[in-house]
């Protein structure tokens, strides 16, 4: 490619085009920015206007995780968050860990329309006011220092602000109203060293090794300049920036992480102190602008006779029609009306409204969308089959793909070869690991840290969109999966799993069905623990945030061979070498891993018999040891909690934890992402919510042993004693409290219960029932609602599952249309926006999430993302076409198999309404 001709040609075309424009805009009296934008301070404590807010501080960093792109001065235009971590910060471009001010407190100033932050450094005894002030056009944004800046700070301190680059790549900006550029698609700057300061807090090893390996790089600037106008060609996104004090400089975060965001940065200069950086930013506000109607209805469509409801996520200040419509689209490409109806009264929640349309009336099948004022959905069938293949993509791709160990294969495409063959070393470090991870003792048994463990690079899966072996993830899979093949008869084949030659291969069937070779990949992993380390683990993770952060094939992560500490650096001798790549095993124990685990071998045994009677036997007889050896000698609850990670409240818990009594171990960052004390992976131990009891911590209380002794009964045929624990622990089971966490479980015990059992479930299902539908209420939308740091599927994924084997169990107590509307819901039926959560599932869905493939802007058919959170204070937020917000967009594999659990639920309803019928 003739690079000279791009450089004279193409580049001076576009800068033309774009100072055309402008001119034109000038010449026809269209406003670059609009200087009549008038914002106070609400009720809620944030500046405000119509299409445009800016919050400061309603949501902080992470004391562990810092950065999550959530917090400090945050901006909405026209209803997209364009810019957040506004604050002074050392670094032009920093990455998570890197050094944030500490907030001493906020105000919100009604009378005076101000936002005011009292922060510092005490470090560098820095301290300072971030004021953010309404005035004519838009916002004054000021920095005032206590005292002048320290000379050490000096060219380092300065006010950056990060631009969303889904919304600015591609797009023209103008520097001092006649440079002209455009926002690149991909970050090619030069980078220059900059060292850490002298005076700088000492940081964990594991981040100092980090930023050694990384070259203590930071880009250049690719445009300075006194006033900047970001988004010069499109309407919404467009916003100008002026500073006062000195020059605006955008960076390209991207530059060094593929999760970086634009930032635009003004260095604070020495000697001074009040208004050290002054902004001006104005936004283009549209007049009389208001959002657009969102119709929240299914991707995949709706079974025939069952309830279609659509909601309407509607502008406060939009005035619309009180009718919507349903139209049929006809073979021709025509559409006809087939049903207009009117809309419920609007219900206020968050910064919108919600009103619903009901058009369960409409039963023929075929295809159709929804009409609502200028607002037309993607095309929908209404079918009998219409959920029969919504769970495939999860159990044949996403769960697929994650599997550890062994190569993945799809007919060209190889999704990553056999890795870490070289798992693994007993974790060298004791104590607390990046990522919530935590190792309790130098010593288990017959190894001490450092050493190697054989026979653990066996089976697993990924747990998320890195490449851990998350322990309750594991015997969340296993025991899903095993649910899913008991409760449905899943014979589906699309696999050929050969774990002998570590070999997998898509869309080629071998004639076993895939949950039972899936079952079999995780019960391998949870055998070699007890084989090889004699107990459950806390799970197989990354020995630095190097390897962590490691995007691509998982085979390229480690060498495959045995670290070796007598050979060199970069020696190899056979399948050994001097690289101490390998991944280190945190062999830290604890009840709810033991339990758990007798659970899942448990589960898996009675799925194995007849496929592999084996290691079906292997299965069982390992669960009954370790049971034996649990009630003669419990594992001790560690202080430390589960090998140091923490149980958010109302973490997700899933058919594990929630007949286990123990929500999700914290997920850490992904590069990116944060742990909560208020919210966890969806699915991250399957899906479900933690027991009141257990919001902080693991909550065991009583029966932590209930899922053992269940699964147990099971495989045994109602063997003693586990039969009698089920017995003794039923009562304490389906007490109201439990009934939405692990009671539903219980229906799976009556089989081997008293004749009585039943009906003192049903009186449990009734009390229930009768607080549910009020709770359920808290949203527009009839589920639980998402509070917390993590997007709430998971959740709402176990509210389906639930619902659904109460269902089965009390048809005249709990109706089908609970099960289907969590479905829906994960299907499009939620805030925002009305794509599917379920990557590549329906008319519209999420495409580009934080799997392991999300360098390429990419997906893994069949993930399930967390879905929208609320961005403090009001503010939904689930963005599609960006797949950097781990909160928003990470998918786990246990909330896969669980949605494998939920499709096969409500696909099964609609079948049995067809056989009544």
């Amino acid at each position: 490619m003739n690079l000279t001709f791009l450089k004279g040609t193409v580049l001076p075309l576009m800068l033309i085009r774009i100072t055309a424009f402008v001119l034109l805009a000038l010449a026809s009296g269209t406003r670059l920015i609009d200087a009549q934008v008038t914002m106070k301070v609400n009720d809620k404590g944030y500046l405000d206007t119509q299409g445009f807010s800016v919050f400061l501080y309603d949501s902080t960093y992470h004391p562990v995780f810092v950065d999550q792109k959530n917090t400090a001065m945050e901006m909405i235009l026209h209803g997209q968050r364009i810019a957040t971590n506004g604050d002074v910060r050392l670094m032009p471009t920093p990455e998570q860990w890197d050094l944030v001010a500490t907030l001493k407190g906020k105000q919100a100033d009604k009378a005076n329309n101000r936002l005011t932050a009292d922060l510092g450094f005490p470090t560098f005894d820095l301290s300072y006011t971030l004021e953010v002030e309404a005035e004519p056009g838009g916002v004054k944004v000021s920095v005032n220092l206590d005292k002048p800046l320290p000379q050490k700070l000096a060219g380092r301190a300065g006010f950056n602000l990060e631009f969303l680059p889904s919304i600015y790549m591609g797009k023209a900006y103008l520097v001092d109203g006649s440079k002209a550029g455009i926002f690149p698609r991909t970050p090619d700057d030069p980078m220059i060293k900059v060292m850490p300061l002298a005076d700088e807090p000492k940081k964990a090893y594991y981040l100092e090794d980090w930023d050694k390996a990384k070259g203590y790089t930071q880009p250049l600037p690719f445009a300075e300049g006194r006033t900047i106008t970001l988004g010069v060609d499109d309407a919404l996104a467009r916003i100008n920036v002026q500073s006062d004090t000195g020059n605006l400089m955008l960076f390209d975060g991207r530059d060094r992480a593929q999760n970086g965001w634009f930032v635009l940065r003004s260095l604070i200069p020495s000697g001074k102190t009040t208004g050290a950086i002054v902004w001006h930013i104005r936004p283009n506000q549209i007049p009389n602008w208001t959002r657009p109607p969102m119709i929240a209805h299914s991707q995949v469509g709706y079974a025939p006779q069952f309830s279609k409801i659509a909601v309407l996520e509607l502008d406060p200040k939009y005035t619309g029609p009180q009718t919507a419509k349903v139209l049929r689209l006809m073979e021709d490409g025509s559409y006809k009306l087939v049903f207009e109806g009117p809309i419920t009264p609007s219900t206020p929640w968050l910064r919108y409204v919600y009103s619903k349309f009901d058009f369960t009336s409409v039963r023929d099948p075929g295809l159709y969308v929804i009409e609502y004022a200028d607002q037309r959905t993607a095309p929908f069938p209404i079918a009998k089959d219409a959920y029969a293949n919504v769970w495939q993509d999860s159990l044949d791709h996403h769960i697929a793909e994650q599997m550890d160990h062994v190569s993945v294969r799809e007919a060209y495409r190889v999704w990553h070869g056999a890795s870490h063959l070289d798992d693994g070393r007993m974790a060298p470090v004791v104590g607390e690991q990046f990522d919530g991870w935590n190792q309790a003792t130098a010593i288990d048994g017959k190894y001490k840290g450092g050493d190697h463990i054989p026979g653990m690079n066996v089976g697993g899966w990924y747990d998320a969109g890195d490449y851990d072996l998350e322990e309750p993830a594991q015997l969340s899979v296993i025991q899903s999966l095993a649910l899913a093949y008991r409760t449905f008869n899943l014979k589906y084949d699309e696999l050929t799993v050969d774990e002998t030659a570590r070999s997998v291969e898509m869309h080629r069937p071998d004639g076993i069905p895939d949950t039972v070779e899936q079952v079999k990949h995780g019960a391998l992993l949870i055998l070699a623990q007890y084989h090889n380390i004699g107990h459950a683990i806390r799970g197989t993770h990354e020995p630095d945030l190097r390897q962590y952060t490691h995007l691509g094939d998982a085979a390229s992560k480690t060498d495959g061979r045995i670290y070796d500490p007598k050979l060199g650096p970069n020696e190899v001798k056979g399948d050994y070498s001097g690289k101490p790549d390998d991944r280190w095993i945190f062999t830290s124990d604890n009840p709810y891993f033991e339990w758990n685990a007798i659970a899942a071998l448990a589960a898996a045994a009675d799925v194995l018999k007849g496929w592999d009677d084996a290691l079906a036997k292997d299965c069982l007889d390992t669960a009954i040891q370790a049971w034996n050896a649990e009630k003669t000698h419990p594992t001790p609850f560690p202080q430390s909690g589960i090998g140091g990670g923490e149980v958010p409240a109302g973490a997700p818990g899933g058919v594990l934890a929630a007949s286990q009594g123990a929500g999700a171990v914290a997920q850490g960052n992904r590069d990116g992402r944060a742990s909560s004390s208020a919210s966890a992976p969806a699915g991250s131990s399957g899906v479900g919510t933690a027991p009141p009891s257990g919001r902080g911590r693991f909550g065991f209380g009583v029966g932590q042993d209930w899922a053992a002794a269940l699964e147990l009964t099971i495989a045994t045929h109602g063997a003693e004693p586990y039969k009698s624990r089920l017995k003794e622990l039923f009562p304490q089971v389906i007490t109201p409290q439990q009934m939405g966490f692990r009671g539903w479980t219980a229906v799976r015990a009556l089989p081997y219960l008293d004749a009585g059992a039943k009906d003192q479930m049903r009186e449990a299902v009734k009390t229930y029932m009768a607080g549910l539908d009020k709770e359920l209420e808290a949203t527009p939308f009839g589920v639980p609602p998402s509070l917390g740091t993590w997007g709430g599927s998971g959740a709402v994924v176990d509210m389906a599952i639930r619902m659904y084997f109460l269902h089965e169990a009390f048809p005249d107590l709990v109706g089908p249309e609970y099960t289907l509307r969590a479905v829906n819901y994960i299907l499009g039926t939620h805030p925002v926006s009305s794509t599917s959560y379920v990557a590549g599932v329906g008319t519209v869905s999420k495409t580009k999430i934080y799997s392991n493939n999300r360098a390429d802007n990419s997906y893994i058919p069949g993930a399930v993302i967390p879905g929208y959170v609320i961005i403090k204070p009001d503010f939904p937020e689930c963005i599609d076409d960006f797949g950097f917000l781990w909160f928003e967009d990470e998918a786990v594999v246990a909330g896969s198999a669980s949605w494998i659990l939920a499709g096969n639920a409500a696909d099964t309803i609609t079948k049995e309404v067809k056989q009544r019928q």
